[in-house]
């Protein structure tokens, strides 16, 4: 494939399109439906948490211009699926610090892997640019075993990672008293 302007908009469009379908399937075989403004949240606190910046509903609520309460419904979903933990602040009992949980971590390396291998595979010049640097990321993550989004088996593994995962993190202790 030549390199043009026209070759590299095509190869765009069709990660965009296998990434989009991939993350449909994953909807569908978890029953997990995420919407635009669930997506952001999570990606936005797993950024911040990153770059040791604290995350809380009034800063979701600044950053998304939308109403506290709104942001709060989606954050109970996320807490449910074991997706996010809300943590009250050492200085103040009132404000709550909003955290990534093992499980998100994990799912945004995994979900970053298979976007750059699905890229790696659609860009014969990307793959020839970056293909040997991911590589030696992919063993570092010990994320070599995920496939691109251009394998429709790789979404059936992604989804029993996720189901895996998700029990693994899971909290077994109970409350007591």
């Amino acid at each position: 494939m030549e390199f043009t302007a026209i070759n590299t908009v095509g190869a765009l469009a069709e990660y965009e399109v296998l990434v989009a379908k991939g993350h449909l399937t994953f909807e569908q075989q978890t029953g997990l439906k995420i919407d635009k403004m669930t997506d952001f949240i999570l990606k936005f606190v797993y950024s911040e948490n990153f770059h040791n910046r604290p995350v809380t509903i009034t800063i979701l609520s600044n950053t998304l211009m939308t109403n506290e309460n709104t942001i709060r419904t989606k954050l109970k979903k996320l807490t449910k699926h074991k997706f996010i933990e809300i943590c009250r602040c050492g200085c103040d009992g009132r404000t709550r610090k909003i955290l990534p949980t093992k499980l998100l971590n994990r799912l945004m390396i995994i979900d970053a892997t298979t976007k750059l291998k699905t890229l790696t595979e659609v860009s014969p010049v990307f793959m020839e640019t970056f293909g040997t640097v991911f590589a030696e990321l992919y063993k570092q993550l010990e994320v070599e075993e995920f496939d691109s989004f251009t394998n429709d088996e790789a979404h059936s593994k992604y989804n029993e990672t996720y189901l895996g995962i998700k029990n693994r993190y899971k909290n077994t202790h109970k409350k007591l008293g």
